[in-house]
């Protein structure tokens, strides 16, 4: 059974834009000391549609290795075409990921039967699937109903990682559409809704960025049933959330880099939002309120990391 929080891992890349394996390793380090139930890549988050094929077989390798096993790897196998999918999705079963992910074919859009066909073939490989339910223009979105019918047909798709809007509504539907046929449900937004999510019925979280020690905290609280300080510590991060859905990556490893998890800030997403002075001193303003809240491993500096 997976749930909980499972933090999708950023790629970090140099200054001249190469894949900086040694910040993948100290991200990893970070994730598991503050408390991941499971770790996901390469997925939006990961910026996976930069990379080529090989770098995208090389990071799932490589994260396996530095992982060693310690907590459950989603490994994202979408892709253009179904074939290429299979082919991420069988290298993934040999390089031991716990389970895969995959939203529909991106780019140009799948037929219904194609989609169907698409999630039939990853689900051959033998490892429990999850439905990357995300909204255009790069996802398909999928109905409750087209949901239920994939993991009625395919025993081995197990999960929906939900996030079309409304979130939470489709939450709702999805779990009542899917019955026993669905093992759990996970929320995104980079966590905006998490204890909206778990009231609802979720099993947990995919969240990015340099915040899942608060999260892993917020989810743990939530389920020994002490609803009001999660909620309490949810409002004291969600300030920083709001920056975060409005600059994504460039958000995500800004806080990294600050953390010392990152040795680079840098990101190659074409469409990213830099941030400028003024967004980096209100970022900084807001960490101090919930510093009292993280891992002291990876301490926060308003001085730029050497």
């Amino acid at each position: 059974m997976l749930a909980g929080i499972f933090q999708i891992l950023h790629t970090p890349f140099t200054d001249a834009g190469d894949i900086d394996y040694a910040s993948f390793d100290t991200q990893i380090d970070y994730c598991i000391k503050a408390g991941v139930h499971g770790l996901v890549l390469p997925a939006m988050a990961s910026e996976f549609f930069t990379l080529s094929d090989a770098e995208r077989i090389e990071v799932v390798e490589f994260a396996a290795r530095s992982i060693a096993g310690r907590v459950p790897m989603v490994v994202g196998v979408q892709a253009i075409t179904t074939a290429i999918a299979l082919r991420f999705a069988e290298h993934a079963a040999k390089h031991d990921a716990s389970a895969l992910m995959a939203m529909p074919p991106y780019l140009r859009k799948a037929t219904k039967p194609d989609v169907e066909a698409y999630y039939g073939q990853i689900a051959q490989v033998g490892l429990p699937v999850i439905i990357q339910n995300a909204p255009a223009p790069v996802g398909t979105p999928l109905s409750p109903s087209e949901l239920a019918k994939l993991l009625t047909d395919e025993p081995d798709i197990l999960y929906v990682k939900e996030e079309t809007p409304p979130i939470l509504q489709r939450i709702t539907q999805v779990i009542q559409a899917t019955g026993d046929y669905c093992k759990g449900v996970f929320g995104g937004a980079n966590g905006l809704y998490l204890v909206d999510e778990l009231r609802r019925g979720a099993c947990g979280n995919m969240p990015a960025g340099g915040v899942v020690d608060i999260q892993v905290k917020i989810y743990e609280l939530y389920k020994a049933g002490r609803i009001t300080e999660a909620e309490e510590l949810n409002f004291t991060l969600l300030p920083l959330l709001t920056y975060a859905s409005m600059y994504g990556v460039s958000f995500h490893k800004y806080i990294l880099w600050r953390r010392g998890v990152l040795r680079y800030p840098a990101a190659r997403d074409p469409q990213r939002t830099p941030l400028n002075k003024d967004d980096e001193a209100a970022i900084d303003h807001l960490w101090h309120r919930i510093t009292e809240h993280t891992i002291s491993d990876y301490t926060y500096s308003l001085q730029q990391p050497s």
